[in-house]
């Protein structure tokens, strides 16, 4: 019969005493944890280096700043190469600033932004529980950091364009980090912290696995809600931006009709997250609500923008960024065009919505906490 050392961890047959160290050999029923015997201890492993969120926030902004630099100049060499004309209007100045909407494309600096946001955010939201966050933070900061380099460079102050860009960077990198923390997602943490084992019971595991997953109904009102702020939004968008002009004593101004017609549309854009936004918070199915959100949004402008004889400066500016402007507004592709675009910012909104802002607990957790 074998018998078993607790000090050297290893079994031995025909002794009553350890070969190695000449300690007294164990049934192995003795070495139990109710037997009382100290148990061997093994030298804890040193734990392995975890990045702290301030530090992946500043490797985020990092990589979005010098990431955005060089697109610019990439896409400034490339333009240089082809048509150096093209390059000096598309392209502000030598660097990467100063002139958020010069020239005549102005979506070249905030796409490169975009572009690099994305790329900062998933890059520090990777590997997280809660990358939205990181995201949020590097959207938010790189964003700042933009800002405050326009202004320094010598751009005007009043320049309405370029502060709308800072929530949507905010935005648009809150959504990539979220992104990024589903695909590269935490390692799961497998240690069970067990208090008192001798009164547990597989009946409490398996009641827990087997719990069945609270319904997540549909708020109509909240959906109604959404599709007004959308309708809203998109109809007062130009008039938001006129009196932003008008009210803040010359501060605020834009220096060309097409840059006007942009801002009015991140109005718009943004009204029509922040409506999706409503209607999916709290709710535990903010895509669903989004979703219906931005349909019924999207399907009331197009009768809108169909009773105004096809005048609404967002739409205007959006179907001329499709090459849809010369189509009437009954035009099936104008339909799908409207609808489409108000429909997917308002399920991104209401997607966003449900991760910003989860219910506080799910119904059967709170029927435990309470009985």
């Amino acid at each position: 019969m074998q018998l078993f050392c607790p000090a050297c961890q290893a079994a031995f047959s025909g002794a009553t005493r350890c070969p190695r160290c000449g300690g007294l050999l164990l049934l192995p029923h003795e070495v139990t944890p109710e037997s009382g015997l100290p148990e061997p201890r093994e030298p804890a492993a040193a734990a392995p280096p975890r990045p702290t969120a301030a530090g992946r926030l500043m490797v985020g902004v990092i990589l979005a700043t010098g990431l955005y630099v060089a697109v610019l100049k990439v896409t400034r060499g490339v333009l240089r190469l082809t048509d150096p004309d093209l390059a000096d209007g598309w392209l502000p100045g030598p660097g990467p600033g100063p002139g958020l909407a010069t020239g005549s494309g102005p979506e070249v600096v905030p796409a490169a932004r975009s572009l690099a946001t994305a790329y900062g955010a998933v890059v520090a939201a990777a590997g997280q529980a809660r990358g939205l966050w990181l995201g949020f933070g590097v959207g938010l900061a790189g964003g700042g950091l933009f800002l405050g380099y326009e202004l320094l460079a010598g751009a005007s102050p009043g320049d309405l364009g370029q502060y709308l860009l800072l929530p949507v960077l905010a935005a648009l990198g809150a959504v990539a980090g979220a992104v990024g923390s589903r695909i590269w997602g935490a390692a799961p943490d497998l240690s069970l912290h067990l208090e008192k084992p001798q009164k547990l019971s597989s009946s409490r595991f398996l009641t827990e696995a087997n719990a069945a997953p609270p319904a997540r109904p549909t708020s109509w009102v909240r959906v109604l809600l959404g599709a007004l702020v959308i309708v809203i939004g998109v109809a007062v968008a130009d008039e938001l931006r006129l009196a932003a002009q008008r009210y803040s004593g010359g501060l605020l101004r834009v220096r060309s009709v097409g840059q006007g017609e942009y801002i009015t549309w991140q109005i718009a854009s943004l009204a029509v997250l922040m409506g999706g936004l409503l209607a999916g918070a709290s709710t535990g199915a903010g895509l669903r609500h989004g979703f219906l959100a931005g349909s019924l949004g999207g399907l009331a402008v197009l009768g809108l923008y169909l009773k105004s004889g096809g005048s609404l400066p967002p739409i205007d500016w959006w179907l001329a960024r499709l090459s849809l402007d010369g189509l009437p507004p009954t035009s099936p592709s104008v339909a799908v065009a409207v609808v489409g675009g108000l429909f997917l910012l308002g399920t991104l909104g209401g997607w966003l919505g449900g991760q910003l802002l989860p219910p506080l607990a799910p119904a059967h957790r709170l029927r435990r906490f309470l009985d």
